[in-house]
């Protein structure tokens, strides 16, 4: 289900899932699920960016077109059915075997189509990773530092990050940049590279190449980095 907690505001448009499955093969009935599980509670929109596509003219809804949501919810390992199927997938025996509580399921929204017809619905570019979930981390928010672009900057600029999240481990840097990089056509912008530095001195902590966002494993880990 969807549904707008405030139907004047595009910005609260909400989630119910109820259950989730994945595995089958398209919309093919000869290929079944790979697990099953249930979901309760809301699925409330997060990191709002007006701005993730840059390539929107003066289109009568580039508001929407050019605007990308993040979704995230949890199955709880009681609730998830492993079925007959997972021994084909390497991928899916790891997130089985896993010690965890459960599975997290974050997705983006972006790059609305333009309606066929009036009042025809439209599609979204769905982005999105599932992975083993702990107890310390949040059901429905990204897990992580969360880190925001400055607000003293212009407000629209091609080459302005949006949020992204962050994990430090005592060797590496895992970022969390589902949304954080604009994009153009089918891609990001090339921004340069980056670097994560401290807010108090400027103490460099770890430094992002454009390689990692520019290809193609950026866009099928769907904008999770781990650089050292």
């Amino acid at each position: 289900r969807v549904f707008d907690v405030d139907p004047a505001s595009n910005r609260t448009t909400t989630l119910m899932v109820g259950q989730f499955g994945f595995g089958r093969d398209g919309r093919s009935h000869d290929v079944g699920y790979l697990a099953t599980g249930r979901v309760h509670g809301f699925v409330p929109p997060r990191w709002h960016n007006a701005d993730h596509a840059v390539d929107i003219d003066d289109h009568w809804q580039a508001n929407d077109l050019r605007r990308s949501v993040v979704h995230q919810f949890v199955v709880t390992a009681d609730e998830l059915t492993w079925l007959d199927e997972p021994a084909a997938s390497p991928a899916v025996r790891l997130l089985r075997d896993t010690d965890a509580s459960g599975l997290v399921v974050q997705f983006s929204l972006s790059r609305m189509s333009v309606p066929s017809a009036p009042d025809q619905p439209s599609r979204w570019q769905l982005n999105g990773t599932i992975a083993p979930w702990y107890p310390h981390e949040p059901r429905t928010y990204p897990a992580g530092r969360l880190l925001v672009p400055d607000s003293r900057g212009p407000s629209r600029t091609d080459g302005r990050l949006h949020n992204l999240s962050v994990e430090l481990t005592d060797t590496h840097a895992i970022l969390n940049m589902i949304t954080a990089v604009p994009t153009v056509g089918t891609g990001p912008v090339d921004v340069g590279d980056l670097e994560l530095r401290t807010a108090g001195d400027g103490r460099l902590v770890a430094r992002l190449p454009r390689e990692a966002y520019l290809g193609r494993e950026y866009l099928l880990a769907c904008g999770l980095v781990t650089v050292p």
